[in-house]
């Protein structure tokens, strides 16, 4: 005779199935909750977004009340960008997908051939690790494209790498470049914790592909960083890559749940792509405060400016999450904020330049809602229909449509005011640094908005010089240490290095909440020979439960394979194998 409680299970497991194939990418308004982890790409009229996760309510079951709050989203997502729309009604197309469902990958865009790949991430729920393999996404000009696997010249470098995630990405004209990240039991079969040092992928490289720079970087003692931006700015001969907030962690017999500190927005370290030099500049002005997860974007002014715009992001030891925006203006280096009122605070979201002068975001979640529950947060509907938020660059509000033939990016009032008052005379630049922003600036070198300015020194080729030389020697001493932090399989080193370099210093204990983000049963946690990370740098499918590991009901402990799509449109299968805009 059948008992009653094995009949239950199985009426339960039925009905949960149902739930499971109800799940859609792209759920209807009404429907939809909160999308996070999306990596987003502009290549030519489109905008693409790959990985991440949704929340929605399927059948009339809330997040809160399914087996698991979010599901991967099984599809490559578009958006038409020569059309003008709503959140409430632009069309989101679907391509079906055939690389792994990832979190928080990175995403290098080579427009040269209209296409993006992406890099490491992390598994949903604990799902099993894909190979280590490049996946390539070439574009069809339609709002479509074709996944595949790529085999990159010097393919055995490529293999050998500690696979992580959370780090700051960015594209250049030719090349992606990957800094910092975490690497954990969601990203890599051998994990090891923070992951110093950065990467370089060469689109087009005829020998080794990528390369593995284990020297010294200036902006973390450790080298590492987590939860930042990186931003490509058209400056110098070869363009600047900037490096925004986030996080570092110490590594070794220091590490520990309660180390990380905030990078200061106060002051920006930027590199050469090409010459591996690296600078550094103090900020003036309302810089934001400490934070991570936020996203950046930046647009060339029409008078010698260029402005980056940073909006989000959250700060667990202060139980924030921000919805600001604000401006760094170069060369002035001078932070400004817009002034509005917030009504939608997020992090964990994507945001791209398009139609001129507007910003788009994409997904997103308040992480303080409910004190970091984040099965409270995920049920949380947003303000932004869709997830999808349109902020004018120039007037500084946000918008309810998009247009795509709006006017010509200008900058803000406020920014102009600043360079109009002459303050870009008062500007004292770090070494190096004012060579790199007047580069191929022509005659008197006029600042922007203003009919005056400073000329152009030699002081670039001089600190490049000096820099190279204590970088040679930095290398000596530590390249055998990066290195070991680089490769698989190797001990954690347990060196500590001194040093004072721009680090907000790390909160107390109770940043690290019950709350919040923390590691739960139901994934793989980090090798034996490293600590735990924090709230702040693991992967959100390890803590979006609000239970602690001895306290996690066996639905989620233990959860089926859940695909989040439309069963009857779309599919997904194992196969083998920004730049700014201007």
């Amino acid at each position: 005779m059948v008992s009653r409680s094995w009949l239950a299970t199985v009426l339960a497991v039925g009905q949960l199935s149902s739930i499971c194939n109800a799940q859609v990418d792209v759920p209807s308004i009404n429907n939809f909750r909160r999308r996070v982890f999306a990596r987003a790409s502009v290549i030519g009229h489109w905008v693409y977004y790959d990985g991440g996760e949704v929340s929605q309510v399927v059948d009339g079951t809330s997040p809160l009340s399914q087996w698991r709050p979010s599901n991967p989203t099984n599809t490559t997502l578009s958006i038409d960008l020569t059309k003008s729309w709503t959140a409430e009604d632009v069309e989101v197309k679907e391509t079906s997908k055939s690389a792994p469902k990832m979190m928080r990958q990175a995403i290098f865009t080579d427009n040269s051939s209209a296409s993006f790949y992406i890099w490491g991430g992390f598994t949903s729920y604990g799902a099993k690790l894909p190979a280590a393999k490049l996946w390539h996404f070439t574009t069809d000009g339609s709002g479509g494209g074709q996944w595949g696997t790529v085999l990159p010249h010097g393919n055995d470098v490529f293999t050998a790498l500690t696979r992580s995630q959370g780090g700051a990405f960015v594209s250049t004209k030719d090349s992606g470049f990957y800094f910092g990240g975490f690497s954990d039991g969601g990203s890599d079969p051998h994990p090891n914790g923070p992951v110093p040092g950065f990467l370089q992928f060469n689109y087009s490289a005829t020998d080794t592909a990528w390369t593995n720079n284990t020297a010294s970087v200036p902006y973390s003692d450790y080298g590492t960083l987590v939860g930042a931006t990186a931003h490509y700015a058209p400056f110098g001969p070869n363009g600047l890559i900037m490096i925004f907030g986030g996080g570092s962690q110490v590594i070794g017999n220091g590490q520990s749940v309660d180390n990380v500190g905030y990078l200061s927005f106060s002051k920006i370290f930027f590199m050469d792509p090409v010459t591996k030099e690296w600078y550094s500049q103090q900020t003036s002005g309302n810089a934001p405060g400490p934070r991570m997860w936020h996203c950046t974007v930046g647009v060339q002014g029409p008078n010698n400016t260029y402005e980056i715009f940073m909006h989000g992001g959250s700060n667990i030891a202060n139980k924030e999450t921000f919805d600001e925006v604000y401006i760094l203006s170069l060369p002035g280096f001078v932070w400004q904020k817009a002034n509005y009122t917030s009504r939608a605070p997020r992090d964990t979201h994507s945001c791209v330049v398009a139609g001129q002068r507007q910003m788009i975001t994409f997904g997103g979640v308040n992480r303080m809602a409910a004190n970091g529950n984040s099965t409270i947060f995920f049920n949380e509907e947003d303000p932004f229909r869709q997830g999808v938020g349109v902020f004018d660059l120039t007037a500084l509000a946000w918008k309810d449509q998009y247009e795509p033939t709006a006017a010509t990016y200008d900058s803000p009032d406020a920014v102009k005011a600043w360079y109009n008052e002459g303050n870009l005379a008062n500007v004292q630049y770090s070494s190096g640094v004012e060579a790199l922003i007047n580069y191929g600036k022509s005659g008197s070198g006029s600042s922007p908005g203003s009919g005056s300015g400073s000329k152009s020194s030699n002081t670039g080729a001089i600190a490049g010089g000096v820099v190279g030389g204590v970088a040679g020697v930095a290398l000596i001493v530590l390249a055998a240490f990066f290195l070991m932090r680089r490769r698989k399989h190797r001990k954690v080193p347990t060196e500590e290095f001194g040093g004072g370099h721009n680090v907000v210093e790390a909160p107390g204990t109770d940043y690290y909440n019950n709350g919040g983000m923390q590691q739960t049963a139901y994934s793989p946690g980090p090798a034996p020979s490293t600590t735990a990370p924090p709230s702040e740098l693991q992967g959100e499918h390890r803590d979006h439960s609000p239970f602690s590991a001895g306290d996690m009901p066996l639905k989620m402990m233990q959860p089926p394979e859940m695909d989040a799509r439309e069963p009857r449109h779309f599919y997904a299968a194992e196969l083998d194998g920004t730049e700014a805009r201007k």
